[in-house]
């Protein structure tokens, strides 16, 4: 088992749960991430590709 990690992307607010049920709480810049219309899940923003202005693929899914 190890720690979780979740980020509220809107706001970048973090909470981490630590093994032993102790909780860190910060401020972090929140990942950019879209939602990939070819692969239908969410992606890194970094090297994907808008298509028709309104579909966008990600990295992985364009070299695929």
């Amino acid at each position: 088992m190890g720690d979780i990690e979740m980020i509220k992307i809107s706001t970048g607010e973090r909470t981490r749960i630590m093994m032993d049920g102790s909780e860190l709480r910060d401020q972090v810049q929140p990942p950019a991430i879209e939602w990939c219309d070819k692969g239908q899940h969410y992606a890194s923003k970094l090297g994907g590709q808008d298509v028709y202005d309104t579909l966008w693929i990600c990295l992985t899914c364009q070299t695929a």
